[in-house]
């Protein structure tokens, strides 16, 4: 019989089953959570490691962006400013994050060749920086790192042989073959009659024109023998039909809508011809701008290259804001980067002149325009002490110049000829350097130490047959170390005048004709019963004093006679006269227009040397200046800043009437028609800006030209200034071929326009090619062989026949100015006129409206006929001149050309061969990026 479980056993199994069932159940949901959980927790760490991340990021941003502006200002970084770069924290995680940067130089500067298009083949200064970063979230701890190298290169501009950074025009007549890098940031127009040469790369950021000029003439006014090397090193003809635009075949829409542009289309053609020259023809460029143009622009105000050459605007200062002249306040100052740029503020020596003590740098109260009550630069045509103050006691006007230790006792001004009712003539000069502890501009005035050395040329002793013709009595080694020039006792070459005046007397001693200033003619030699000779007067202009006139031989020695020296002048045809066709001796007679008649400061190089190399520090003054009483010593050559050699820079502002730098008479064209043509307005404000009441003067009409003994013999009112270079055949400086730390350039700098008379950093060449190689201009490779470079508003060579007498004699004869061979070496920063479509009125000769072209960049006022001037250096156009401003002329009254031996210098592609204070491209090369935890 089989056996049956009974119903009340079961009931205890039900009950383990539920148990069991939901035992796995729980196991089952608790794993469930804990993977959630843990997901949870995965996914909240990526999110964190991600924010880290983009903090990190962030901080590896901002370093690189610090540190390149770092170049803004400078071409290398100080400890300060790494420091700077280090400290600095990425806004909008700086609350939420911990951060540890670092920022390293992992290898020296060294000189590399630059690889891209647009700057590959030039010559760099690179080093290589590391910048690394740990952000940590201070919420949870998480942390991430990361590391980035880059390279920062650093390109001078002299790099180039030519750089325009607007349009750049060629169409030279003689064969013309430059030689280095061209650049444009505009267009490009090129076109030549028996030869142009590229053997570089040639790029510019607009278009290349081959079959129409600037002012809208067809190529065959001057031909189409344009070569450039193709990248294998063969020279490849550029043809009018060639270009990246073309006036005809007409195609679509003009690429310009510029009416003042010619109207030209795009060529279907440009990609295969371009391709002719592998690369080395290149239109629609990127452009390259320097900091100043950088920086302005971000910051919404973008400035104009000319600010490179002006003065600066600083609290202590006086400036035009667009409305009158007013005090500079911290709101209107220079921006740090706009400060740095400045020739004015680089190291070295400034002088500035101006028409009041406030409109000197440093010296306004900050209180309307008036002026600070304490001693700031010296006033010249007042009282003998200079401190501002009107003679007194019939006491002459012109400021005396301290003696010097060893009893040189300099020429006092001869202020009676400088004066000028309504304005007073002040002068200050400094030393610039920078102060190490706030990075900013530190300046010391060493106007009268600097006046200790003299303020005129010396008077020469002149005999004949041995027989002394000209000698001031007493007058020994006086004036012998004058740096700056403002007066001279005699003026060589031919008189002035074809009959003497009441103004200039004119003697011939051995062939040679001088003009002096024949003050009287006494009757014996206590001085004191005289007849006047040269007593002529004019509005202005009373007569000389007693105390400004010196007895001298002068023709006859039995003769008590006088002379006083009087302002250094010229006369530049290009600047006073608005056509070159014109006769212009039917308007002016013997008389010149003033509007030519430049003022200049003469700069002794060669007495500037003597200074920097420390010849005259056991002789300066010991006491009496504001330099002593500040520094405790005697001025020294030691106490002069420097970086890698000197920048001096000059301003004249006198007669600047509102004080903003430039020359207010833009009515270039036509005999002053009041109507703003195209290539007039260079300051680009939209009007004809002209001052016929005070700074500037017309061209033609009443009271716009005098007797030139007049001009030459006196200063005037307008703005019309200019500096000059003279005695610059050997520079200060010093070239050290074994250790490029120990080389010393020199450079100029100047808001004016900048004449350079004679040769200049060079004795002459030792070959004559085709043009002369860079290596063969002497001397070559010698400490004497300078780094230099010459900044100005324009710049005129003065050949070494150049005589101001001839420019007043013969302004309107040009074979009467005759030119002789001239070697000058420098790399050129300047401004030209402003080309415009051909139109009337216009300047005269063969090219109209425009600016003359590359090969007229350096100007001339000279019979050149063949005459070589031999040149080795760097072209660089960066701005309209301002002052300087009348159009290019040529070649019936301003200049024939001489025979263009011009080579770029190749010892630019050295970067530790520069001149001091030389713009620079700047930029980052980013070469690696990396994790690190």
């Amino acid at each position: 019989m089989k056996k049956l479980w009974s119903k009340g056993k079961e009931d205890g199994s039900a009950i383990v089953i539920a148990l069991l069932i939901l035992t796995l159940l729980t196991a089952f949901v608790a794993l469930a959570v804990t993977r959630t959980t843990n997901e949870t927790i995965a996914t909240s760490n990526d999110a964190a490691e991600s924010r880290a991340f983009s903090a990190a990021q962030g901080s590896l941003e901002v370093m690189t962006r610090n540190f390149d502006k770092i170049f803004e200002e400078k071409l290398s970084p100080a400890p300060v400013d790494l420091q700077h770069v280090e400290d600095q924290k990425p806004p909008g995680f700086d609350t939420a994050y911990d951060f540890e940067q670092h920022i390293t130089q992992t290898k020296q500067t060294e000189t590399v060749v630059m690889s891209g298009q647009l700057l590959q083949g030039l010559n760099a200064l690179r080093d290589e920086w590391q910048v690394e970063t740990t952000a940590t979230d201070k919420s949870n701890g998480v942390q991430v790192g990361l590391r980035r190298q880059f390279y920062n290169n650093r390109v001078p501009i002299f790099q180039f042989g030519i750089f325009y950074d607007d349009d750049l025009e060629f169409h030279p007549g003689p064969r013309f073959d430059f030689g280095g890098r061209v650049h444009s940031n505009g267009s490009m127009f090129l076109m030549a009659q028996t030869g142009l040469y590229f053997s570089s790369r040639v790029s510019a950021v607009g278009q290349i024109f081959t079959d129409v000029a600037r002012n809208g003439r067809p190529w065959t006014g001057w031909g189409e023998n344009v070569w450039i090397k193709n990248g294998s090193g063969t020279y490849v003809k550029l043809l009018h039909t060639m270009g990246s635009v073309l006036k005809t075949p007409v195609s679509g829409a003009p690429v310009f809508s510029n009416p003042d542009m010619p109207a030209v289309y795009k060529s279907s053609n440009w990609s295969t011809n371009k391709g002719l020259f592998q690369g080395n023809l290149l239109s629609d460029q990127k452009p390259l701008n320097l900091p100043l143009k950088i920086a302005s622009t971000i910051a919404g105000a973008p400035l104009d290259y000319i600010e490179l050459v002006k003065r600066g605007k600083n609290v202590g200062d006086l400036y035009n804001d667009g409305i009158g002249v007013t005090a500079v306040t911290a709101a209107a100052a220079d921006t740090l980067v706009t400060s740095k740029e400045r020739y004015f503020n680089k190291k070295g020596i400034r002088i500035s002149l101006s028409d009041s003590k406030a409109k000197l740098p440093g010296c306004a109260s900050g209180t309307g325009t008036g002026a600070v009550t304490t001693a700031c630069g010296i006033r010249l045509d007042g009282a003998s002490s200079g401190d501002g103050s009107e003679p007194t006691g019939g006491e002459g006007r012109g400021y005396r110049p301290l003696p010097m230790t060893d009893g040189y006792a300099a020429t006092r001004i001869n202020g009676e000829r400088f004066y000028n009712s309504g304005r007073q003539v002040w002068i200050k000069i400094e030393l610039v350097g920078i102060n190490p502890a706030d990075n900013t501009i530190q300046t010391q005035d060493v106007t009268a130490d600097v006046l200790s050395l003299g303020v005129t040329e010396p008077a020469p002793v002149i005999t004949q047959a041995a027989v002394t013709k000209f000698s001031i009595n007493g007058y020994g080694t006086r004036d012998s170390r004058s740096i700056v020039k403002l007066q001279r006792f005699i003026m060589p070459g031919v008189g002035v005048t074809a009959a003497d005046t009441n103004y200039l007397t004119a003697y011939t001693w051995n062939g040679t004709p001088y003009n002096v200033v024949l003050a009287d003619e006494c009757t014996n030699g206590t001085y004191t019963t005289c007849n006047g000779v040269d007593n002529g007067t004019t509005i202005g202009f009373a007569g000389d004093n007693n105390s400004n006139k010196y007895a001298a031989v002068v023709d006859d020695g039995t003769k008590f006679r006088r002379v006083v020296p009087f302002p250094i002048e010229m006369f530049d045809t290009r600047e006073g006269l608005y056509n070159d066709d014109l006769n212009w001796n039917g308007t002016y007679g013997s008389n010149v227009p003033r509007a030519g008649v430049m003022s200049m400061v003469d700069i002794d190089v060669n007495n500037l040397k003597r200074f920097l190399d420390g010849n005259f520090n056991a002789v300066m003054p010991t006491a009496g200046t504001v330099y002593t009483a500040a520094a405790g010593h005697a001025l020294r050559h030691t106490d002069v800043p420097e970086a890698n050699g000197w920048v001096l820079y000059v301003s004249d502002r006198r007669g600047d009437s509102d004080f903003d730098g430039e020359y207010d008479m833009e009515d270039i064209y036509g005999p002053n028609d009041n109507l703003l043509q195209p290539g007039e307005d260079v300051n680009n404000n939209g009007h004809l800006d002209v001052d016929f009441l005070s700074e500037a003067v017309r061209y033609t009409g009443a009271n716009t030209a005098d007797n030139p003994a007049v001009a030459a013999a006196l200063d005037h009112p307008y703005y019309r200034r200019g500096v000059r270079l003279i005695n610059g055949q050997q520079l200060p400086g010093v070239y050290d071929s074994v250790n490029s730390l120990n080389t010393k350039g020199f450079t100029v700098a100047s808001e004016n326009g900048v004449y350079i008379k004679g040769n200049y950093n060079a004795t002459g060449i030792a070959s004559v090619g085709t043009p002369t190689p860079a290596t063969d201009y002497l001397p070559q490779g010698t400490s004497a062989h300078i780094p230099a470079s010459v900044v100005g508003d324009a710049i005129v060579i003065l050949s070494n026949n150049w005589q101001d007498s001839r420019s007043f004699r013969y302004p309107f004869s040009l074979s009467s100015r005759p030119a002789t061979e001239t070697t000058v070496r420098f790399a050129m920063l300047a401004g030209d006129a402003r080309s415009s479509y051909e139109n009337s009125p216009n300047q005269g000769g063969g090219d109209p409206r425009l600016t003359g072209g590359v090969h007229n960049f350096k100007r001339f006022l000279e019979y050149w006929n063949g005459a070589r001037l031999n040149y080795a250096g760097s072209l660089i156009n960066l701005f309209n001149s301002h002052n300087n401003n009348g159009a290019f002329k040529c070649c019936t009254n301003v200049y024939s050309p001489p025979t263009r031996n011009w080579v770029f210098d190749t010892t630019f592609l050295d970067p530790t061969r520069l001149p001091p204070g030389t713009p620079f491209f700047q930029t980052i090369q980013l070469t690696g990026f990396q994790r690190v935890n």
